[in-house]
């Protein structure tokens, strides 16, 4: 069930006609039982001074509604206005009040109220109507006309428009002003020198507040403290909304807001030390009259004056605003009709949000120019600062333009270090550019020449190197570089920079002169490490062995017979280094192959039998030293198996595992082993320094029969990785 108060003026008695037709009775005679007896009234009736006790007491409207049958349809009963508070009795039973809860704390009188009594209620015949009020000296009281009929249609017809109008439509302006309160706050807090937002804020707040005298009928304080709230409400809302529109006018001064703020203070006080009493509200009120009165008439010559329609309308609303708070003032004295409402709610809620539409479309308008002042002050800064670094920079910078139909480029500006690299003056280059022409080298003017024709064809951008000769009589290198830009008239922009490249091109030369001093030095030098390299090899090899066989043929310890062996070895390790040493790219595998191929030769007819396994596919490249000393380790493990251990067979086997990484290299023998005692020899010691050398691991196993020769080098890959950088 809904509730709302309307405007409802004095309404007839009528009934539908036809058996089966909802029948509507209008009632505008009732008796009242009161503090001054028992009387006939009409309706809607207002109470005299002497029905009630000032500070609040019960009185009772009895009325009768005769019921030849009882309707088919459900009875409501429609009381447009009962003040303060009221309750609904039907033949002696109670119905419904206005709200939930005692009458003394009810606040109902702008509530308009649609009560829908039990059907057990009613019967045929005599019903007895009552309406019980609760009335104080606060305000007007009284019963407003009473309507009893079908229940929808009375919802229908007389009572949803009303409850909108006066219920949701006021609850939706007590929102609308407490949203523009807090943002016109927020706006004071951070505008501190605009006060209209001030004002403007506490007055719409204040409103909203206000508004809760027609929007809440059960508040949760008591009724005197609800009652002085909203009153100190309205009382602070209306100074407030005097300096705001004084504020709007640019008329506002400081006198002004003393009177206006200490009455905003004051008053509220006294009314509450008055307990609410009518009389000083409406004492209060009456200044607030008169004030709006004068400023009407005021701001209707400022409003002409500034010609704004925002003003002119608000100066029509403030109008609204007076007549509206006349006929308010009539109805506060009881002096207007009973039943209706006050004007004030809905006026000053315009003039509200009237002001605040001028106040907002003020600071949209202000930050809007805020903006564009900013951005032109930014554009000036920046301005400034591409002037101010144009002259510091270490560069030149200058703007060029060529006319539509003209040659010859025209200089607009030249910055003053595009003088001291030239030479030149101001003056002479602004007004002509053949100065510039002047100083440029003549192997140069050609290229140039060539370079600004293409460039303005085609609207491109252009950059070029070229020397010019100073007055101080040295010659300078520069660069240029400039970006077309194509201007409204058809005219070609080239705004660019100018640098000095001397310095580099001194450097440059003296870098690259260093530079091939440098790579002489190092081809010398890698020379030398070759010839050294292969002279170590030489003596290390073959060269060692050569001696080695000469010391033990002075002293006799080697048969004749035997030289064609120690010269095998010496010629095979003479073949290792040159094939090793003597090709850059070589690998492993390729010396391997002809490793065999020598191997086998040597083995032919006399030598044990050989067996090969090679297995090194993702083997990276190896060093050219890492390769011969692998070569020769296993040459060595081959001499010991054919000269020592007089084997029949020897098998070689050369895995490279790419997920860890590691080379094995065996040689095994089925020979006569090692003899005692285990001496280890000068060959063993070799193969455990070559092995040692590449960072490989040197194993000697007996197998029974021979023995297996194993190196295994780890980390192949990052070894060659590290060698090639």
């Amino acid at each position: 069930m809904a509730w709302l108060l309307i405007f409802l003026g004095g309404a007839t008695f009528s009934h539908a006609v036809g058996a089966t037709a909802p029948h509507t009775w209008v009632i505008d005679k009732a008796e009242l039982s009161s503090l001054a007896g028992r009387r006939e009234v009409t309706l809607p009736h207002i109470l005299e001074p002497q029905d009630y006790l000032p500070a609040g007491s019960r009185v009772r409207y009895r009325m009768t509604l005769p019921l030849s049958q009882l309707p088919p349809t459900q009875l409501g009963v429609f009381v447009n206005k009962m003040s303060l508070s009221g309750a609904l009795y039907i033949n002696g039973q109670f119905s419904h009040s206005c709200d939930q809860g005692q009458l003394e704390e009810l606040r109902c009188l702008h509530k308009v109220n649609l009560f829908a009594p039990p059907p057990g209620l009613w019967y045929a015949g005599d019903n007895i109507i009552e309406v019980e009020i609760y009335a104080t000296e606060r305000q007007m009281n009284g019963l407003s006309k009473v309507q009893v009929g079908d229940l929808v249609e009375l919802h229908d017809g007389a009572f949803w428009m009303s409850q909108w109008l006066k219920s949701e439509f006021l609850s939706g302006l007590a929102w609308v002003s407490a949203v523009l309160g807090f943002l016109s706050l927020a706006v004071s807090l951070v505008l501190r020198k605009e006060s209209a937002y001030l004002w403007f804020g506490i007055a719409a707040i204040a409103h909203a507040l206000s508004l809760l005298n027609l929007t809440v009928s059960n508040p949760v304080v008591s009724v005197d403290v609800f009652t002085w709230m909203v009153f100190s409400s309205r009382l602070v809302a209306t100074p407030m909304g005097l300096l705001t529109m004084l504020s709007l006018f640019d008329k506002l001064r400081r006198w002004m807001v003393l009177v206006l703020v200490g009455f905003a203070v004051v008053g509220p006080m006294l009314l509450g030390l008055s307990g609410n009493h009518r009389p000083v509200m409406i004492a209060f009120f009456l200044p607030f009259f008169l004030a709006a009165m004068v400023l009407l008439v005021v701001s209707v010559r400022w409003a002409i004056q500034s010609r704004n329609p925002i003003k002119l309308i608000t100066i029509g609303m403030a109008l609204i605003l007076v007549l509206s708070g006349m006929v308010d003032w009539l109805r506060l004295t009881g002096r207007a009709d009973f039943e209706g409402g006050f004007l004030f709610p809905y006026t000053y809620s315009a003039m509200l949000m009237t002001m605040g539409t001028l106040l907002f479309r003020n600071l949209a308008t202000a930050l809007k120019q805020s903006r564009i002042d900013r951005e032109l002050l930014e554009m000036r800064a920046a301005e400034r600062m591409a002037y101010e670094v144009t002259e510091n920079i270490p560069v030149g910078t200058y703007t060029l333009v060529y006319r539509p139909g003209v040659k010859r480029g025209k200089f607009l500006f030249v910055s003053q270090r595009f003088l001291e690299l030239t030479g030149l003056d101001r003056q002479s280059i602004l007004a002509d550019p053949q100065p510039l022409l002047d100083i440029l080298h003549v192997d140069d003017w050609a290229a140039w020449r060539q370079l600004i024709t293409r460039s303005v064809d085609q609207r491109d951008t252009f950059s070029m190197e070229f020397r010019i000769s100073h007055f101080s009589g040295e010659m300078r290198w520069v660069s240029t570089e400039a970006v077309a830009r194509t201007l409204p008239d058809g005219a070609v922009l080239y705004e660019g920079v100018l640098i000095d490249q001397t310095a580099m091109v001194y450097a440059k030369r003296e870098a690259e002169s260093a530079r091939a001093t440098l790579l002489k030095q190092q081809l010398e030098q890698s020379r030398l490490q070759e010839r050294e390299q292969l002279m170590r090899d030489m003596h290390d090899g073959f060269g060692s062995q050569l001696a080695g066989v000469r010391m033990l043929a002075e002293k006799g310890r080697i048969r004749p017979e035997e030289f064609p062996q120690f010269l095998h070895e010496i010629t095979a390790d003479l073949h290792l280094v040159v094939d090793t040493l003597g090709q850059l790219h070589i690998t492993l595998d390729e010396a391997l192959i002809d490793l065999r191929h020598r191997l086998e030769r040597r083995f032919s007819g006399n030598g044990p039998r050989l067996h090969w396994d090679s297995q090194l596919a993702g083997l990276p490249a190896l060093p050219q030293r890492q390769i011969l000393q692998t070569l020769r380790l296993i040459q060595e493990a081959f001499n010991n198996a054919f000269k020592h251990a007089r084997a029949q067979n020897v098998w070689f086997s050369a895995h490279y595992d790419a997920p860890t990484d590691v080379l094995t290299v065996s040689v095994r023998d089925d020979g006569h082993g090692l003899q005692l005692p285990k001496v280890r020899g000068r060959g063993l010691n070799n193969m455990q320094y070559r092995a040692r050398e590449i960072g490989g691991k040197f194993q000697l196993i007996e197998r029974h029969p021979g023995v297996e020769v194993i190196l295994q080098v780890p980390h192949v890959w990052m070894a060659a990785q590290t060698d090639s950088t």
